[in-house]
């Protein structure tokens, strides 16, 4: 399962280089498969009839204020997974892909696209995650944990794997994957098992499955008063982008600065304003606070860390 794991998450490269993100924007057309004239959003879902609807109004809203720079009509794929979207954004098939930190770095590595904006997705700009244990356990922080089982979400998700695994290695914990809640567990590591969703997470904490559990912020905040009442955050992580804005190599710089200004300001127009709150309840836009330059490097060094963590891994399986 490990083997399985680490191959399906290690990319061609361990490292993001932002200097292959400048290429050669000449010309401001398009090259998605619909014609030179659209600009195709892209998102990730096993079931894409869930993800059309929502997205739609926004890949509407773009077209309708973009033909100076050759946009006439909007579109969605909704792709089944990250390498897909990456193929796509690196082919020109589709142009704007919306995500959180970890599956957009993994994009940005295999295609070159470039990130542009981060998007206050559920009406939130930041979130982190926090380390819940029962209330009546004997755990009082990460340390404690050393030889314990715990649960993540998924191995494709920032909140539910990125960020608690960068939190455990930064307190020199020594995370392990495990298929099986009753697989052991060395005293001088913490192991892991996915749990698929951050819900299950919880029950499993609940129910003495697992010692511990790493949930996002939105999801403890909607966890009820009777399970909160039996649980305790024994630690938290940083807080990073909910959200990020990533255009493909096909965009031209005209066009990128385009997208941008139309996007920054969406919510000063009734229509844009919909728009944002079909799209997943979103906010609005905005710029990096300390800079996009700044912001990629200090993600790129936590995804750097991720990766390495998993090669690390796979070498010792």
């Amino acid at each position: 399962m490990l083997h399985k794991l680490s191959s399906a998450l290690l990319l061609t490269s361990s490292v993001l280089i932002l200097g292959s993100c400048n290429f050669n924007q000449a010309d401001a057309t398009l090259s998605g498969t619909s014609g030179s004239d659209a600009i195709i959003l892209t998102d990730v879902d096993f079931d894409p009839e869930s993800l059309i609807p929502e997205t739609q109004p926004i890949a509407d809203y773009l077209s309708s204020k973009l033909k100076k720079v050759g946009v006439s009509k909007g579109e969605v794929k909704i792709a089944p997974d990250v390498d897909t979207v990456a193929e796509w954004m690196l082919s020109g098939e589709v142009n704007l892909y919306f995500d959180s930190v970890f599956p957009a770095m993994q994009v940005m590595e295999q295609s070159g696209a470039t990130p542009i904006l981060r998007r206050w997705k559920d009406g939130v700009p930041e979130y982190n995650t926090l380390f819940v244990v029962r209330k009546d356990s004997a755990f009082s922080d990460l340390a404690s944990l050393q030889g314990e089982m715990m649960a993540m979400q998924k191995p494709s998700s920032s909140s539910g794997f990125m960020f608690p695994l960068i939190e455990m290695m930064d307190a020199d914990l020594n995370p392990i994957a495990k298929a099986e809640a009753n697989h052991p567990v060395n005293d001088n590591e913490v192991g892991y098992l996915f749990s698929g969703e951050d819900e299950t997470t919880v029950d499993w904490v609940l129910n003495g499955k697992v010692q511990a559990g790493a949930i996002d912020s939105e999801t403890w905040a909607k966890v009820s008063d009777a399970d909160r009442s039996n649980l305790t955050v024994i630690a938290e992580t940083a807080q990073y982008p909910r959200h990020m804005v990533v255009a493909g190599p096909s965009l031209s710089e005209p066009q990128i600065a385009a997208i941008k200004e139309v996007l920054l300001n969406m919510e000063d127009s009734q229509k844009g304003r919909a728009a944002l709150v079909e799209f997943s309840e979103t906010a609005e836009f905005d710029e990096f606070p300390e800079g996009v330059d700044e912001a990629i490097l200090k993600l790129q060094d936590s995804y750097n860390r991720v990766q390495q963590h998993l090669a690390s891994q796979q070498l010792s399986d």
